[in-house]
């Protein structure tokens, strides 16, 4: 393959599995020098199809991953994480985690990059519940085709009378700081449909009663109210999402999926359908199910009845059985749709403190995530001998 021209290599490495690549980087120099390349990397990467994450919402040992990888496979894996674990975030590949119920970290599952972050008083033990966890934001900045940095946002709420005044807490790795930008509004409380705040174009946005949107950007630290209101016969079983390239609310009905996209957010937002499909979940002995996951990819729907996910490709316009939820779990689930990310993170590290049980349930976490250990295949790191630091 040597004498191929790039662009034609490039299409046939794109269409290869991990595993393979790495028996490629093993046997051929010129092969490893292209494939570790970072743009390279940045390509195969952003064409790989997402794995569904999913663990109960108040916590578990239990978690569970479906993963999706190139060949169009579909496989579960199932792992037992030592300590309870609870999925607070995703964005760009990293995930925002708490592990045992007061470490919060920040990590790549597929670089084995980590960062553990302290926790203040107010969070102590409050950001796990559920009226609470959503105030917790994770925003990731691309600073250039190979670096991305990351910020964790607090929301806080101070209501008094029919006014309630936001402040936000930031966290970039070393320390929490308050910022100074406050933003004062009418009251509502944060919407239940948002389980977690979506990160696009710059901003962290949070979605309350009213139909209305908070839009806090980490980098400026500018704060403002979107005013708007929900669509019209919005259902009961709704999402509030990032799709393509536009946040998005996914509500479902007895027979239609109704997609919305958030048009015009700077000048005069309002909610458009821009899509509808056929519900693939109903039929004549079961009706209800669950809106889980969205990514402008595809839409992951969940059975009540039996824990059947059912996901729908954008791509092919096709409904497919991706597997089930095991019924003696927890019945409040959060799921997740995972995409790869081998960017070098600022401020995450890769030390490992011996004898730290977390430890073992985060290496528990991130190898059952990128499902085919690509710390061993190489394909990211330019120097395939670089040895984890130990203190």
């Amino acid at each position: 393959m040597d004498s191929l021209p790039g662009h034609l290599l490039n299409k046939v490495l794109f269409k290869t599995d991990l595993r393979a690549l790495a028996m490629l980087c093993c046997t051929n120099t010129s092969l490893q020098s292209h494939i570790q390349n970072p743009s390279f990397a940045s390509e195969y990467y952003s064409q790989m199809r997402s794995s569904l994450l999913y663990i109960s919402t108040y916590g578990s040992t239990y978690l569970g991953c479906h993963h999706h990888p190139h060949d169009g496979s579909r496989s579960l894996e199932t792992k037992d994480v030592l300590m309870t674990c609870q999925i607070l975030g995703y964005c760009s590949g990293l995930l925002l985690l708490i592990i045992d119920d007061n470490s919060l970290c920040v990590t790549n599952p597929l670089t084995k990059k980590f960062r553990f972050l302290t926790l203040y008083d107010p969070f102590h033990r409050r950001i796990v519940l559920q009226e609470r966890r959503n105030q917790l934001g994770l925003a990731v900045n691309q600073i250039d085709r190979t670096t991305q940095s990351f910020k964790v946002v607090y929301l806080l709420e101070m209501v008094k009378g029919d006014e309630t005044k936001y402040g936000f807490k930031i966290n970039a790795g070393d320390s929490w700081r308050c910022s100074k930008t406050t933003l004062t509004c009418h009251s509502s409380y944060l919407h239940s449909r948002m389980k977690n705040p979506v990160y696009f174009d710059g901003s962290l946005h949070w979605l309350r009663n009213d139909g209305s949107i908070i839009a806090f950007n980490p980098e400026t630290e500018q704060a403002r109210l979107i005013q708007i209101e929900f669509p019209h016969g919005l259902g009961s079983e709704t999402l509030f999402a990032l799709g393509n390239n536009s946040l998005t609310l996914v509500s479902s009905k007895e027979e239609v999926v109704y997609i919305y996209a958030l048009k015009d957010i700077l000048s005069d937002p309002k909610w458009v359908l821009v899509k509808h499909i056929r519900n693939g979940v109903t039929d004549e002995n079961r009706v209800n199910w669950y809106v889980e996951a969205y990514n402008g990819k595809c839409l992951v729907l969940r059975s009540c009845y039996d824990g059947v996910i059912h996901v729908y490709d954008l791509s092919t316009n096709k409904w497919v059985v991706m597997g089930s939820v095991p019924m003696w779990l927890d019945a409040n689930q959060d799921f997740f749709l995972f995409t790869p990310s081998p960017y070098s993170v600022v401020g995450l590290d890769d030390i490992l403190a011996c004898g730290d049980r977390r430890i073992s349930s985060l290496r528990s976490i991130m190898t059952l995530v990128d499902g085919s250990s690509p710390e061993n295949l190489g394909i990211y790191e330019q120097n395939t001998n670089k040895k984890r630091r130990m203190v």
